[in-house]
């Protein structure tokens, strides 16, 4: 017996392109952010933390400390998920990185503290310059220098207004000299050695509140619900197409029946309004490059009226929040038996019984009518509803006493394109010829090649 059936091959994408699902600290900062516990995550400052500043929503929403509760909210605005806003700029020490530190002011002539503010009034015959409590001595104006009584401004002496003068180097001026002292480690350092950090403070990115609200709970279930049916799911699939190029899939869920293998393609388009019908066509061109013709878009809010009109014109099976919440809640669950091991053809009723045991509903002769009009009759027709799919399954039977060649194989390939089933397995008793073999490989036809059939038991 020999079988030609190819399933999609794909590979995950690289992890740039994955969710934010695996970050558990970020997502439980996420989840209290959609639920409006949290709405700005702002600083405070804390002298007695190294960073000098804490998080403490973060902290408790997260179950984090410092250093960690920056790097979640700087994960997350990576991710696109949080914006952030300009808070403010510390200083920190370049010593011990503290940022409790004290501006000091000193004389930019020899750098000394020791300076004093006031109004300076300058001798006009001496040409002693000092602040106005340097003369002032019982009422009066007093040179310190030449003991001279100050009696009339202008021509005794001239006031220059409110300056600094230093007591170390008699250096009067304007703008002192700035210098930063830490309060934790005493050290004095000039503006130029003092290092900046700034603060941020950040909140939910509104367009991005649909699509964490999928991710957070009902991706999580649906992607349970594919594992139940016995699924292999592969997130961000990566999946070369016919035409050569690499599409990525949100979600392509594979399952091997034994008979046939399930390849199902999953969209999942979110946004603040509804979905546009390029997004759909997106889709739809992906999927028919890639081979796969049972495609699911899953959609959030909904589709605009042209894209719903496309979507149901090439067979893509939307789900909108509401019919997600249908298939998850009160869908139809597996109560068949998932298949570990490869199937082998013995007879036809034991086909029958092994497709009934997987949940297929199974007709044998079943009468079809086709898309042109014509009444097909289909040896074995296995059905399946899934909920989010259903599956259609054309089995033909074809016997002969030599290899079957090109025509039995093309018609019936068009027999079930008419009827509208894209999933198709023809049993051949004895073989394909070759030509016929590469034709149904080529047009998705799972073939089982069988000596002869077992006499009916």
């Amino acid at each position: 017996m020999a079988k030609v059936d190819k399933p999609v091959e794909a590979t995950e994408a690289p992890r740039a392109v994955r969710g934010i699902e695996e970050d558990e600290r970020a997502m439980k900062l996420v989840a209290a952010m959609l639920a409006a516990k949290i709405v700005d995550i702002k600083p405070q400052l804390d002298f007695t933390t190294e960073l000098g500043f804490v998080y403490p929503i973060v902290e408790q929403a997260a179950n984090v400390k410092g250093q960690e509760a920056v790097g979640v909210v700087e994960y997350l605005t990576d991710k696109d998920i949080l914006k952030r806003s300009f808070f403010d700029r510390l200083l920190r020490c370049s010593r011990c990185q503290s940022i409790n530190l004290r501006p000091s002011t000193h004389c930019p002539k020899c750098s000394s503290g020791d300076i004093v503010r006031g109004r300076i009034l300058e001798h006009s015959a001496c040409g002693y310059v000092g602040v106005e409590d340097e003369f002032a001595t019982g009422g009066r104006y007093i040179c310190p220098r030449c003991k001279l009584e100050l009696r009339t401004m202008g021509d005794d002496y001239q006031s220059r207004g409110v300056l600094r003068k230093c007591h170390d180097c008699g250096e009067v001026f304007n703008v002192p000299l700035i210098k930063w002292r830490c309060l934790k480690c005493s050290s004095l350092a000039d503006e130029d050695q003092i290092g900046e950090v700034n603060v941020y403070a950040y909140r939910l990115d509104e367009t991005k509140r649909n699509w964490l609200e999928f991710e957070l709970r009902p991706k999580v279930q649906f992607l349970e619900f594919l594992r139940r049916h016995g699924y292999k799911v592969t997130e961000n699939a990566r999946v070369k197409g016919r035409s050569g190029a690499d599409h990525y899939i949100d979600i392509l869920a594979t399952r091997d029946d034994g008979v046939i293998t399930h390849d199902v393609a999953i969209g999942v388009e979110i946004a603040r309004d509804k979905i546009g019908l390029d997004r759909i066509l997106d889709f739809d061109v992906k999927a028919y490059d890639s081979g796969i013709h049972d495609k699911v878009m899953i959609i959030i809010p909904a589709l605009g009226e042209e894209a719903a009109k496309f979507a149901s014109y090439h067979r893509i099976k939307v789900l909108e929040p509401k019919d997600l919440e249908i298939v998850l809640t009160g869908g139809p669950q597996p109560g068949w038996e998932i298949v570990k091991e490869p199937f082998e053809f013995k007879s036809k009723s034991q086909l029958i019984q092994y497709l009934e045991k997987q949940g297929y509903t199974v007709k044998e002769n079943a009468e079809v009518k086709g898309r042109s009009g014509a009444v097909h009759n289909i040896d074995i027709l296995a059905t399946k509803d899934e909920g989010i799919i259903t599956h259609r399954i054309d089995i033909g039977i074809e016997v002969d006493e030599k290899p079957m060649g090109l025509d039995r194989v093309f018609d019936f390939d068009d027999r079930a394109y008419d009827a509208g089933i894209l999933d198709k397995v023809l049993i051949a008793v004895p073989r394909l010829t070759r030509e016929a073999r590469q034709f149904a490989e080529r047009q998705g036809i799972g073939v089982f090649e069988v000596g002869q059939l077992e006499p009916p038991g």
